[in-house]
């Protein structure tokens, strides 16, 4: 298609194969979440199928059984730690891809991904965080079944998605902010970017990242991953969703339904 003077111009259609088809600027983010998945899988079977006899650490109170897996919540430390931050990669940086995008596409090309690390790195030391803190509440409820304490988790979950504070929370993920566009206030715009999303995306799913840390106790390698693809479906729709309250409600059903299947599972054991 051409205008007058010869200029040559587009059409829609071939404007949007070329959307389409241009390389994304949150690409290498995706890949690393697609690692993270892979990684975990990989430690899950090698656990679940492995042939030497080695038993593993995992469950809420840290019991140790054979054919678990590599490491779970509420084991030694530092391998806890390690497993949650890669959880953690795996299941929050599918559901910061749209930011990811605004972070790149409203930066500088020389900085556009200096500006996307700053803001992936202090989004996902919140979680990090988290995840520490969780592992130094575990012993409260170390000594309890491990159904019991995924079945409570479940049902907090469930009831804080209908809570005013989860909507208000889920309102503030999907607002965006204008960022710098050089020298350290762009550093500084990036991350406190990253904190401000990171920390209503913080209040908006710290609850189902809780279920996500005793649910190995309770569920096994295999079952985790379960557990994994559950909880990534509901954080990454909640935040595509251009209405949320929907998925939210629904989400709320799923989990309380989980919670009454769970402990009605540990009633007839």
């Amino acid at each position: 298609m051409t205008q007058e003077g010869g200029e040559r111009v587009c059409s829609p259609r071939t404007m949007r194969v070329r959307r389409v088809l241009r390389p994304r600027v949150s690409l290498g983010f995706e890949l690393a979440a697609v690692a993270a998945w892979i990684a975990l899988v990989s430690l899950v079977v090698a656990g679940t199928h492995g042939t030497d006899g080695a038993t593993h650490m995992h469950g809420s109170g840290g019991a140790v059984e054979p054919g678990g897996p590599p490491a779970g919540f509420g084991a030694s430390g530092s391998m806890d730690l390690a497993m949650w931050t890669l959880m953690s990669f795996a299941m929050m940086l599918p559901a910061a891809v749209p930011v990811l995008e605004h972070v790149g596409t409203n930066s500088l090309r020389r900085r556009r991904q200096r500006a996307m690390a700053t803001f992936a790195a202090v989004f996902l030391a919140i979680w990090i965080g988290y995840g520490a803190l969780l592992l130094r509440l575990a012993p409260l409820w170390s000594p309890l079944p491990d159904e019991v304490v995924l079945a409570s988790a479940l049902a907090l979950a469930a009831v804080w998605q209908l809570t005013v504070h989860k909507r208000r929370a889920l309102r503030d993920c999907h607002r965006s902010s204008p960022l710098p566009l050089s020298g350290w206030p762009a550093v500084a715009g990036a991350g406190r970017f990253g904190l401000r999303h990171g920390g209503a995306c913080f209040r908006s799913c710290w609850a189902l990242m809780l279920v996500m840390a005793v649910a190995s106790g309770a569920s096994g390698g295999i079952g985790m991953l379960g557990w994994m693809v559950l909880l990534t479906g509901i954080v990454t729709t909640e935040k595509f969703a251009r209405k949320p309250r929907r998925p939210t409600h629904v989400a709320a059903a799923v989990l309380a339904a989980a919670a009454l299947m769970v402990a009605l599972t540990f009633e007839i054991t």
